[in-house]
């Protein structure tokens, strides 16, 4: 086996990979991408625009392209965070499995809740009772994630980081081995 040097961090929508994300690219020195940044600069336009004028399907499309190009790239030292759907088509799950170390990151729902109560920019939680529509999405994807080779609870964004840091290393470490 080779050596992983990516780190991919999946989640429902809200668990906080942006901001644990920006902790492992600032505390560790990581270079960070940022899934939906690099979609919003390549359409040139918001997220929830891009749903509204596009679609759902043409957003995949796009994400998905973007996702095989970084991920395909193998960059060193570098963490990757991705959207909460990105992981609904199974050809993203298995490029980020084969390639990057996966980190599911969890919260729990009260917290993703309290988190995302008046964020007005995801556009598949706009319209009706956002707490109802989330629960529906949360139960719909929850199985999504457990491909993850670690999955980290996200209340704590040090805590997490460092045990992600560990984490990589100790996946490394073991792949070299069976070498």
């Amino acid at each position: 086996m080779r050596r992983i040097a990516m780190i991919s961090l999946i989640g429902f929508t809200g668990a906080g990979k942006s901001s644990l994300g920006r902790v492992l690219a600032m505390r560790y020195g990581f270079l960070l991408w940022d899934l939906d940044h690099m979609i919003e600069r390549k359409e040139n336009m918001s997220i929830a625009e891009i749903f509204a004028e596009k679609g759902e399907s043409y957003f995949r499309e796009v994400e998905g392209n973007i996702l095989k190009n970084i991920v395909s790239q193998g960059f060193s030292n570098s963490v990757l965070v991705t959207g909460g759907g990105a992981v609904l088509r199974e050809q993203s799950r298995a490029l980020l499995i084969s390639r990057s170390f996966v980190i599911h990151l969890h919260a729990d729902f009260k917290v993703i809740v309290q988190r995302l109560l008046h964020d007005k920019s995801r556009p598949l939680l706009q319209g009706g009772d956002m707490e109802s529509t989330l629960a529906q999405l949360h139960a719909k994807r929850e199985h999504a994630y457990e491909f993850a080779h670690l999955t980290v609870d996200s209340r704590d964004l040090e805590e997490a980081a460092a045990k992600i840091v560990g984490g990589w290393y100790e996946f490394n470490r073991r792949s070299q081995i069976l070498i």
